[in-house]
């Protein structure tokens, strides 16, 4: 998928890129919460159905994001992050539309996401782009830090 000045695309999972942006999710996330913040399946090679990254033109990363099974054909997004000096260009809803372009085409029935209370920004960001809020699910149902969207294809 392309946009004016970044475009995305499927990468292999364990492209240097895609680790480096990760582990900055990570860090970005353990501090909003003041400690760890991981709750859901782990995100591993194997357990990532897509993985895909968005690119400037001159094949700079800056934002990632993958789906996993969530069970009975749905996909979750897991792990998308954008890098803070790329945000507010539209990079987050490419991620997210080429996600949705790619769980159409594994004929999912459905897309979720979970992010945590902290983060509005990412409510905002699946708002936008079609989905609308539902209860937590799976790993999630017990956590009342956890924050779950939904959008039917």
């Amino acid at each position: 998928m392309q946009h004016l000045t970044f475009s995305v695309a499927a990468e292999p999972f364990d492209h240097e890129d895609a680790v480096r942006l990760r582990a900055a999710a990570r860090i970005e996330v353990d501090r909003i919460y003041g400690r760890p913040a991981d709750r859901g399946r782990p995100l591993t090679e194997a357990t990532a159905a897509v993985h895909v990254i968005a690119r400037d033109r001159s094949g700079l990363a800056l934002g990632t994001a993958s789906l996993s099974a969530a069970g009975d054909g749905v996909f979750e997004v897991r792990r998308l992050f954008v890098r803070p000096d790329s945000r507010g260009q539209g990079v987050g809803d490419l991620l997210v539309l080429e996600l949705l372009a790619q769980a159409e085409e594994l004929q999912a029935p459905a897309v979720v996401a979970e992010f945590g209370v902290l983060q509005p920004h990412a409510a905002a960001l699946f708002a936008r782009n079609g989905f609308v809020r539902i209860q937590p699910f799976g790993p999630y149902r017990d956590d009342p830090e956890s924050v779950c969207f939904s959008r039917a294809l």
